[in-house]
This record gives structure tokens, C-alpha cells and sequence, in this order.
């Protein structure tokens, strides 16, 4: 694999074909305007029809627009509309599914309008290895088919889309333009999450963009009105979900937008750009402090450590928001401190101090990770086979009295990703996937050292990612890998910064394309 040189875009659109780009946008729409119609006469719902006209306007724009277009589906992506509007509002699965296939169209484009070439990366063949690592370890599956499932899993949210994003992320300018999409989206789910939380709407879902888990809302003490109420305990109904459902996992898909916002206030050159990424991340700080996820806080405090080292941030400005922040919570939700402050009894499952007791939860995730860590190491090669851990070995391995903090007769994940994939994908399967994050990072500090001086704005771009990596694999180690297309949106993310600052290194237009070929 070697760089093939200096490749310059013809920068044509698809209007600029004439006659032929013509008759197909009007083709388009003529078939567009049939579906419609067909619908209708065959009484459709109204969520249908409109979503068919949103995806039909969608195309045509993805062909005349393609980085406007690419920009827009990533925002799809990461809010998760589509699949809310499969699950809340009946949307059809087709439409949903295809929605991350949009982005081929324009990578066509840029292939067959543009004339531009092929982008395949280093990391996109140890990802490939990965996939290898899965195949060998199917092999001790005890259900085949639902090893393929997960592996299908993988090709399309984890090896496609990782190589549609570095091939329509070509330019500065458009990963720029991502990067807000990124982050327009969070601050969405976060406003959304913040208001419900003042207002008390918890039934009000806002069309499934901020979910919560009512259902054991009952035996609540609260008090008071407005923001000014007591706590005496955070449940499942006090956390927000997001457009997933899950506290945790929304708490880490809002973690990694962090450094995005705030290296967007760093480099933004218009004020109003500066304030309008401020506000974003605070939105979005909101939305991850309010899952009340004690993996995110413990996150979110090793990255303000971080940033702090590296003389981003003031240590002065870190105690003074500290202060201000407890002080606030205090009032608002005294609740967040108690089970942020119980992370420390953690200690209690070690040693034999009675007056320091572990809560239930976190007996519980001790026994979940430590059954599966014992199931890497019965089976240390190629694992129990993927997706195979938690239906077919977690309840045994549970139920080991030596590592029993809690008893558990349910099928449960590892809640944690290493010791699962371990125990799934054994050696060959960590150590690949290890890989590819090892690599990333490797390169992402290495353009950051080379830039730092000359050009602090791409270091400040390639250490962005860098900490947002971190804090994916940080909180990983609480989380197993669900919802991957999210882990591997943001690896497709560092490798196509890798990418373009790369090149340009070697040219002075970050617009300009730079192919690699194998």
C-alpha cells in the first residue's frame, strides 16, 4: 500500500453534466412522484408517505450536494432519527436500514461524476483482520446462526461503514462540517434531555429523543418544585436514555463529543461559531450528566485530567467550575452526588472493612465481568464464538462462588467491553481489535507532535479524536460493545483525520485529494 501522489478533483457537480444529469434528477422524481402516488391510492399511513418524500428529497440532494448530503446523514446517524421513527412512529424498517446506505451515493459521485479514486487505509485492513479473528471463533459457537448475525453486525455497521466515511470525508472543509453535525446532534438530545429535566415532562419522550424509564418511578421521595427538590435516591426513572433508551450508553455516546465541542471553541475563528460550540457542549454536558452514569463521571474526569496536563484548560478555571458545579447540583439534584460518591465503595468487595458496603449494582457488575473474565480463560484461543457469551455461558460462570458478589440467575452481558470480546473471540479476537484502536491513537498523537508548532489548529483536529478515542475505550470498560455503529463511526472518523492531515503534510490545499491505493 503506498500513497499514489497529488491527486487534484475536477470539482465538477452532477449539474454541470448537462442534458444526461438532467433526465436522471427528473427520472428520480417521476419515480418518486409514482411511489407516492402508489402509496396513497393504497392508503398508506401519512409517517409513510412523508417518510418516502424526505428520502426521495434526501437522494436528490445527496446527488446535487454530496458533502451537504453526507453531512445531513451523519447527523441521521448519530441522533438515531431513524430508528426512533421505526420504533415510535412506524417508520419502515426498509427506509431505516437503508439510511447509512445513502452515503453511497455520494461516493458514487465522487467516483464516477468527479473522477476521484479509492480510499482504502492501514486500519481498514486490521479491521479485516478483526473480521478474520470472527470467522476462526465461529467455529466454537453453539448457535451458528446467531454468530453470523453478529458478524453481519459488523460488516455493515463496523467494516462498510468505515470505508463509505473516509471515502465522502475527503476534505477539511467536509470533516469540519461533520464534526458540527456530530455535535448539533448531541446538543439536540441534550437540550431535549435538559428540558425534560426541568419541566418534570418524564412521560413526554419528545417523539422518543429522550427516553426514561418510568415504569419504577413509584417510591420516589421528591419535594419542592422547579429545579429545587430532594432526592433520596437516583432509580432507573431519574436517568435520561436519549434516543436509545439506555442511561449508560447514552452517557458514553455524549462523553466523546466532549473534546469535539471544546476543541471547536479553541479553533473557531468566527465568534459566533465560538459561542454556538460552547453551547453545544454544555448541552451536551447536560445530557451526560443527567444519565447519572458513574462510568461517563469517572470519564469525564480522567479527559478534564488530560486536557488539564496538556495545558488546554486552566487548573484554576477546573476548581472554580468544581465548585460551582456541586453547588448547583446540591441544590438541583442532591441525589447525583450520593451515587457518584458511592463509586468509592467499590473497595468493599476487596477487603474486609464492614463499614464500607457495595450496592447491589456494582456486586452485580463485578460478578458479570469477573464470570466472563474466567470464561476467557477456559477457552483463551478463539473464545465461545461472538454474540455467544451471554445466551449460552454468562449464567454458569455467574453462579461460580468464588466470584458471586451477587447472585444472578439471569443471561447477562459482561458490562464490560475487553472481558466479553475476550471471552467471545479469545486472543486472537482481543488482540485485533486492540489493534485497531492502538493504531489510531498512535497515528493521531503522532500528526499532533508534527503539527503542534507549525499548524496548532490540525494538532488541535488529530487530538480531538485522539481524547475522544480515549474516552470511548476508558468507558469501555464499564460498557460491552452494543451499538457498535457508534464505536465505529467515530474510529471512521480518526482515520479519515488521519487521512487528510496526513496529506497535508505533503500539500498546502486541505481541499486537494491525496488517494491511497493498494
Amino acid at each position: 500500500m503506498n500513497v499514489a501522489g497529488h491527486y487534484k478533483s475536477p470539482g465538477r457537480s452532477l449539474a454541470d453534466l448537462g442534458k444526461p444529469a438532467q433526465i436522471v434528477v427528473l427520472s428520480c422524481i417521476f419515480v418518486l412522484v409514482v411511489l407516492c402516488v402508489t402509496f396513497l391510492l393504497t392508503k398508506a399511513d401519512l409517517v409513510t408517505v412523508s417518510g418516502l418524500i424526505v428520502a426521495g428529497f434526501l437522494v436528490l440532494g445527496l446527488l446535487y450536494w454530496p458533502e451537504a448530503g453526507t453531512v445531513l446523514v451523519i447527523f441521521v446517524i448519530y441522533s438515531n432519527l431513524a430508528v426512533v421513527g421505526y420504533k415510535f412512529h412506524g417508520l419502515p424498517q426498509v427506509l431505516v436500514a437503508s439510511v447509512p446506505l445513502l452515503l453511497g451515493i455520494p461516493l458514487t459521485v465522487y467516483w464516477f461524476v468527479r473522477r476521484e479514486k479509492f480510499i482504502i487505509d492501514y486500519t481498514w485492513m486490521l479491521m479485516l483482520g478483526f473480521l478474520v479473528a470472527l470467522f476462526a471463533s465461529l467455529i466454537m459457537s453453539k448457535d451458528v446462526g446467531f454468530g453470523v448475525e453478529w458478524i453481519t453486525t459488523y460488516v455493515l455497521e463496523g467494516l462498510l461503514l468505515y470505508l463509505i466515511i473516509i471515502n465522502v470525508l475527503r476534505k477539511y472543509s467536509t470533516l469540519r462540517s461533520a464534526i458540527w453535525a456530530l455535535l448539533l446532534a448531541g446538543a439536540l438530545l441534550g437540550s431535549l434531555t435538559l428540558i425534560q429535566e426541568l419541566t418534570h415532562q418524564y412521560n413526554n419522550n419528545f417523539g422518543g429523543l429522550a427516553q426514561r424509564n418510568t415504569e419504577r418511578w413509584e417510591g420516589e421521595s421528591e419535594g419542592g418544585s422547579g429545579v429545587f427538590r430532594e432526592r433520596e435516591k437516583v432509580r432507573l426513572a431519574n436517568r435520561a436514555g436519549g434516543p436509545i433508551g439506555g442511561p449508560n450508553r447514552y452517557g458514553q455516546i455524549m462523553l466523546v463529543l466532549l473534546p469535539l465541542g471544546l476543541f471547536r471553541v479553541l479553533d473557531e475563528k468566527d465568534l459566533n461559531r465560538k459561542l454556538l460550540a460552547a453551547l453545544c457542549t454544555l448541552f451536551i454536558l447536560a445530557g451526560m450528566l443527567l444519565t447519572y452514569s458513574r462510568g461517563a463521571f469517572l470519564c469525564f474526569g480522567l479527559l478534564v485530567v488530560i486536557v488539564t496536563f496538556m495545558r488546554y484548560i486552566r487548573l484554576s478555571h477546573i476548581l472554580v467550575s468544581v465548585v460551582l458545579a456541586v453547588l448547583l447540583i446540591s441544590i438541583a439534584s442532591p441525589g447525583y452526588l450520593s451515587r457518584m460518591d458511592s463509586i468509592r465503595n467499590v473497595t468493599a468487595l476487596f477487603t474486609d472493612d464492614a463499614s464500607i458496603k457495595a450496592d447491589g449494582a456494582t456486586r452485580g457488575r463485578v460478578t458479570e465481568m469477573l464470570a466472563a473474565f474466567n470464561a476467557f480463560l477456559d477457552y483463551p484461543l478463539v473464545g465461545v464464538g461472538p454474540g455467544q457469551y451471554s445466551k449460552y455461558y454468562s449464567v454458569d460462570y455467574m453462579a461460580d462462588p468464588q466470584i458471586a458478589f451477587r447472585q444472578i440467575d439471569k443471561s447477562r452481558r459482561a458490562h464490560t467491553l475487553y472481558f466479553e470480546l475476550a471471552a467471545e473471540t479469545g486472543i486472537l479476537g482481543i488482540l485485533t481489535f486492540m489493534s485497531i484502536a492502538i493504531y489510531l491513537l498512535f497515528r493521531l498523537w503522532r500528526l499532533r507532535r508534527r503539527f503542534v508548532n507549525k499548524r496548532p489548529e490540525l494538532a488541535n483536529m488529530a487530538t480531538a479524536f485522539w481524547l475522544s478515542l480515549v474516552a470511548y475505550l476508558t468507558s469501555a470498560v464499564f460498557l460491552q460493545l452494543s451499538y457498535q455503529r457508534y464505536y465505529w463511526l467515530l474510529t471512521a472518523f480518526a482515520g479519515a483525520t488521519v487521512i487528510i492531515l496526513e496529506r497535508s503534510s505533503q500539500a498546502d490545499d486541505l481541499d486537494s485529494e491525496t488517494t491511497l491505493v493498494t
